[in-house]
């Protein structure tokens, strides 16, 4: 609990190890505790010019940059966090997210989708690809999503609620 030792500690912890990736992220984590989110911003470049490219610090720099409502910035760095590592359906999901919140719709779509592909059994993507498509209107596509994500989880209840919902809207089409 005490918020000013450990930002001494981190700053004594940057200067030990300057390298070290995670003690940047936690020391952005601790100025957006403090609502201090220019001081999380400063921390993460600082972090990405001294380490050079990092998903995880692109990543922490994009959430930064949404909560200071700065979106297309924000979109960048969690592209490039997307980017720079494909193996984090993670990052693809906020990435996508991201998109669509910013009325990019489709192009979030393809983002989730091609995450999608590379990490079928990820239950965040498929939520994702459901609501998008089916926010869209494209009830069959979320259909096809819809039944995937159940058949993933079939023991979660808001799973088998987004097919029943697809299904009861594709109903009232015919």
């Amino acid at each position: 609990g005490d918020l000013e030792l450990a930002r001494t500690e981190y700053e004594t912890a940057l200067r030990l190890g300057p390298w070290f990736v995670p003690t940047y992220v936690n020391l952005a984590d601790l100025h957006r505790q403090t609502q201090r989110d220019d001081e999380a911003e400063r921390v993460l470049r600082t972090g990405l010019a001294q380490v050079g490219d990092s998903a995880e610090l692109s990543y922490a720099l994009g959430l930064t940059l949404v909560r200071q409502g700065r979106s297309s910035d924000a979109i960048a760095e969690l592209a490039r966090a997307a980017e720079l590592a494909p193996e984090s359906p993670r990052y693809a999901y906020v990435y996508g997210i991201a998109l669509n919140s910013a009325g990019e719709v489709e192009r979030a779509r393809r983002v989730l989708d091609d995450a999608y592909r590379r990490h079928p059994g990820d239950r965040s993507l498929l939520t994702g690809l459901v609501t998008l498509s089916r926010d869209a209107g494209d009830l069959e596509v979320a259909l096809r999503y819809a039944v995937a994500l159940v058949e993933l989880i079939p023991e979660d209840p808001g799973a088998r609620q987004l097919l029943a919902d697809i299904q009861s809207r594709l109903g009232g089409e015919q």
